[in-house]
């Protein structure tokens, strides 16, 4: 799942569009969850538990609004063998989304395997990606790709005209692979979750919810199958409840542990 973040940058700017009349309640905050392994692994896989922790946060700052998530996942392979895998996404994106700034790095067991900073520029119709490392690089995107917070205000059109589908290609800066097509289907509202019993006592627990599934492809374009598919309990304020994670192989569910709430910038 080395490009699974993807869909929490794009959850964190689902309502944060000026379309919405209420989008001025929107309140920066850092979440915690708790993550663990949902179902058995397919034969493919040597993984026999998953464990760890998340912190997600969003900050509105003067221009734009930055992202962060830190993940700590230890994989368990048989009763001796535990992998820890460090994982942090730090993003921008202005208000207007020509620019766009991204930092990927991922530790396994304390060792750096992947940094990745750079920043995408587009000026109407042409997009460029200027990567910074581990290599200098430019790469051209397609005309009409989009980043995470632009994805979702189109997302956003869609949703209140009632429709459910979304096909989109968008760049969000995790690999050196360019942009990604991120097919999203929007379910109507719920009162409760499937599992009740896995809310906690968060001051959120028990509200309405969107339920949103987004199928990852890479830009590759081979192949039918996604590269890994999340379904997330959305709240109205943009925090996420849930999440399920699929790659094929392994599943994984992170769960809402506590929120803290974050004033806005005063610029």
């Amino acid at each position: 799942m080395v490009r699974s973040h993807f869909v929490f940058v794009l959850i964190l700017g689902w309502l944060l569009s000026p379309s919405l009349g209420f989008a001025d309640e929107i309140q920066p905050h850092r979440a915690y969850y708790t993550v663990s392994m949902i179902s058995q692994p397919s034969i493919k896989s040597t993984v026999t538990d998953v464990r760890g922790t998340m912190m997600l946060e969003l900050s509105k700052v003067c221009g734009g609004w930055t992202s962060q998530q830190v993940s700590d996942i230890w994989k368990y392979m048989g009763e001796d063998e535990v992998e820890h895998i460090r994982w942090g996404y730090v993003t921008f994106e202005s208000d207007n989304s020509s620019l766009f700034k991204f930092n990927t790095f991922r530790k396994v067991d304390d060792d750096l395997v992947e940094d990745i900073r750079g920043k995408a520029k587009k000026d109407k119709k042409i997009a460029e990606v200027i990567y910074q490392n581990p290599m200098e690089k430019r790469l051209k995107l397609s005309e009409g790709t989009l980043f995470p917070l632009e994805h979702i205000k189109g997302l956003l059109a869609i949703a209140e005209q009632g429709e459910h589908l979304y096909p989109a290609i968008v760049f969000d800066g995790s690999s050196m692979d360019g942009a990604s097509e991120i097919n999203t289907f929007i379910g109507g509202k719920k009162v409760q979750a499937g599992n009740p019993s896995l809310e906690s006592t968060h001051q959120f627990a028990g509200q309405p919810f969107w339920p949103v599934r987004f199928s990852v492809y890479g830009s590759g374009g081979i192949g039918y199958e996604a590269e890994y598919t999340t379904t997330q309990e959305l709240l109205p304020n943009g925090i996420i409840k849930q999440y399920v994670i699929d790659d094929g192989i392994i599943k994984i569910r992170g769960v809402l542990d506590r929120i803290e709430l974050l004033p806005k910038e005063d610029c």
